[in-house]
C-alpha cells in the first residue's frame, strides 16, 4: 500500500485468536507471580511452636467486638446487694478454670460505696466463691464460706487459687478474729480443710506452682517476713518455714523452693522440706519463668570474690559460673538476661553453659519477662527512657532490635498469641480498664480498647466485667485471612 509520500509500507499481520488468548493468560501470570513475590516480600513473618506457660491466648487482630459467651456474676456470688456497690476478683486462670469471688466497696465518696452497701453486704451474709471454666463461661459450682466458718466476714477479699494437682481450690478469706485458708474440692466445691492464722500477722500467697504454695506473713514493724512452704493437699501441715536473707525473695521450683540463707543459696524439698546449701553465694536467685526447668541461677560471689553469674541443679551443684558486674538477674524464655551496672545494657547468656549469645544497648532502664502466651524466644522489654517509655521487642537469635513502640509510663505488656502483642494500659493487673494490641512482627499498633469495664486475660480469653457485674468474653468475629500464617520466623 502506497503512503502520501509514495513508499510503500508493509502491512502488519494480526496475531491470531489463539496466539491473543495464550498472550494474555501470559501476561496474567506474570503479574500475579510478581504480586506474589512482594506479597511474600512485605509480609510479616510470625514464630511457631508451642505457647510460652502452654495456654494459647487468643490472636485478635482486630478489636474485639463479638462475645463468646456472658455470665451474670452479680446473681450469682450476691443476689442481694445493689450491683454498683460489687467488685469481683477473679484468681488466674489454671487449665481453663477460674475461682472467682466478690467484695463490697465500703469507700462513702465513691459511687460504689456507702453504709447501704455495707448494710446490704451484713444482710446478705455470704462470702461465696464460684467455679467457672473460662472456655464456655459455664459455673461448675458455687459454695459459701459461710456454711463452714462462723463469722465470716462478708466485706473481705476472697484471694483464691486453683491448683488441679491437688484436686482444689483454694480461698483466702477471714472471720471476726482470724484469717482463714480454705481447700475447696475441685470437683463440687464441698469443704475439705481450713486451717487458722491470726488476723492482726495475715498470710498472704506469694506463688504456686503445681501442688506447692509459698505463703509468708509478716512479723513486728521491722522484723523480717516468715515463709512457709505448703503443699496444697495438706494445709495444716507446712513442708518447711522459716526466714530468708533481707532484700532477697524465694523462688518456688516444681519440686521445691530456692532461698538465699546468710548468702548462700539453699535448696529446700518440696516433700520433705530437707534444706541443701548450695556451692553458690547469691544476693540474688532466679527460675524459669514457667516454673518448669530444674535449674537455678543466682547472682554473688565467686570464690576469687568477683561478682559472677551461677548455674545450680536440683542437688545444689554448681553447674557453671561466669563474671559478671551486673546488678539485676532474670530469667526469660531461653535468656538468663543481666544488665550492665548503669542497668541499660541486656546481655543474654545462655542458660545450660553461661555462654553469652549476645548484648544489646536499649539507652535507658528497662525491663524484660516472658510474655503468658507468647510463640518464640523473643523477648519484649519496656524501656523507660527521659522522652517516655518505648516497648521494645528483641530478636530471640541476636538481641537486635526488632520494633520500637511507644508506651505509658505504667504500661505493661500483660499476654501475647502468635501474632499479637498485648499491653495493659494503665498498670492495674486486676482491675484495668485499657488494652492495646500490636502486631508481633512489626510493632504497629493493631487497636486499643477503654471503656468503663474491667478486662483481663482469663488463660487464654480476654474477659470484661461491666458496672452490673456481668462477665463477657470477648472475641473477634472477623474472618483472618489464610496467608496471615506467613512463615516461621
Amino acid at each position: 500500500m502506497a503512503g502520501a509520500d509514495g513508499t510503500t509500507r508493509a502491512r502488519t499481520p494480526r496475531p491470531s485468536p489463539l496466539r491473543r488468548v495464550v498472550v494474555a493468560a501470559l501476561a496474567v501470570v506474570a503479574a500475579t507471580a510478581v504480586v506474589a513475590v512482594g506479597g511474600t516480600a512485605a509480609s510479616p513473618r510470625y514464630a511457631d511452636g508451642p505457647p510460652w506457660g502452654g495456654t494459647a491466648v487468643d490472636d485478635l487482630r482486630n478489636a474485639p467486638t463479638g462475645t463468646a459467651w456472658s455470665l451474670d456474676l452479680a446473681e450469682r456470688l450476691a443476689p442481694g446487694v445493689p450491683r454498683r456497690c460489687l467488685h469481683f476478683w477473679p484468681s488466674p486462670a489454671v487449665d481453663g478454670l477460674v475461682a472467682v469471688g466478690a467484695s463490697v466497696d465500703l469507700d462513702p465518696g465513691t459511687a460504689s460505696g456507702g453504709p447501704d452497701c455495707r448494710r446490704a453486704a451484713l444482710d446478705d451474709g455470704a462470702s461465696r466463691v464460684a467455679l467457672v471454666d473460662s472456655r464456655d463461661g459455664r459455673v461448675r459450682w458455687v459454695h459459701d464460706l459461710a456454711d463452714d466458718l462462723d463469722d465470716t466476714d462478708p466485706l473481705s477479699i476472697p484471694a483464691s487459687q486453683v491448683v488441679p494437682a491437688a484436686g482444689r481450690v483454694l480461698v483466702q478469706t477471714q472471720t471476726t478474729g482470724s484469717t482463714v485458708l480454705v481447700a475447696l474440692d475441685l470437683v463440687d466445691g464441698r469443704a475439705l480443710e481450713s486451717t487458722f492464722g491470726r488476723r492482726d500477722v495475715p498470710s498472704i500467697s506469694v506463688s504456686t506452682v503445681g501442688r506447692l504454695q509459698l505463703r509468708t506473713s509478716s512479723g513486728a514493724i521491722g522484723s523480717p517476713d516468715r515463709y512457709s512452704l505448703v503443699d496444697a493437699a495438706a494445709l495444716d501441715d507446712p513442708v518447711w518455714e522459716g526466714r530468708v536473707d533481707a532484700g532477697t525473695t524465694p523462688q518456688l521450683l516444681p519440686d521445691g523452693l530456692l532461698i538465699v540463707v546468710d548468702g548462700r543459696a539453699v535448696r529446700v524439698d518440696g516433700r520433705t522440706g530437707e534444706a541443701s546449701p548450695s556451692a553458690a553465694a547469691a544476693d540474688v536467685v532466679a527460675t524459669a519463668p514457667d516454673g518448669g526447668d530444674d535449674v537455678a541461677w543466682t547472682l554473688g560471689r565467686d570464690a576469687d570474690g568477683r561478682r559472677a553469674v551461677s548455674a545450680i541443679d536440683a542437688d545444689g551443684d554448681l553447674l557453671w559460673s561466669v563474671p559478671s558486674p551486673t546488678p539485676r538477674l532474670s530469667a526469660t524464655d531461653g535468656c538468663v538476661l543481666t544488665t550492665d551496672d548503669g542497668g541499660t545494657t541486656a546481655t543474654c547468656l545462655d542458660p545450660r553453659s553461661g555462654q553469652g549469645r549476645w548484648t544489646t544497648e536499649l539507652g535507658a532502664a528497662f525491663s524484660a519477662a516472658a510474655a503468658p502466651g507468647q510463640v518464640g524466644g523473643d523477648l519484649y522489654a519496656v524501656v523507660q527512657s527521659d522522652d517516655g517509655a518505648r516497648l521494645t521487642a528483641l530478636a530471640a537469635a541476636d538481641g537486635r532490635v526488632r520494633w520500637r513502640a511507644p508506651l505509658g509510663v505504667l504500661d505493661e505488656v500483660a499476654a501475647a498469641s502468635r501474632t499479637v502483642v498485648y499491653v495493659r494500659t494503665d498498670g492495674s493487673p486486676t482491675a484495668g480498664r485499657g488494652l492495646s494490641a500490636y502486631d508481633a512482627a512489626t510493632g504497629a499498633r493493631l487497636w486499643s480498647l477503654r471503656s468503663d469495664d474491667r478486662v483481663s486475660f482469663w488463660g487464654g480469653g480476654l474477659v470484661s466485667i461491666d458496672g452490673r457485674g456481668v462477665a463477657t468474653r470477648l472475641v473477634d468475629r472477623t474472618s483472618v485471612v489464610a496467608g496471615l500464617a506467613g512463615g516461621a520466623a
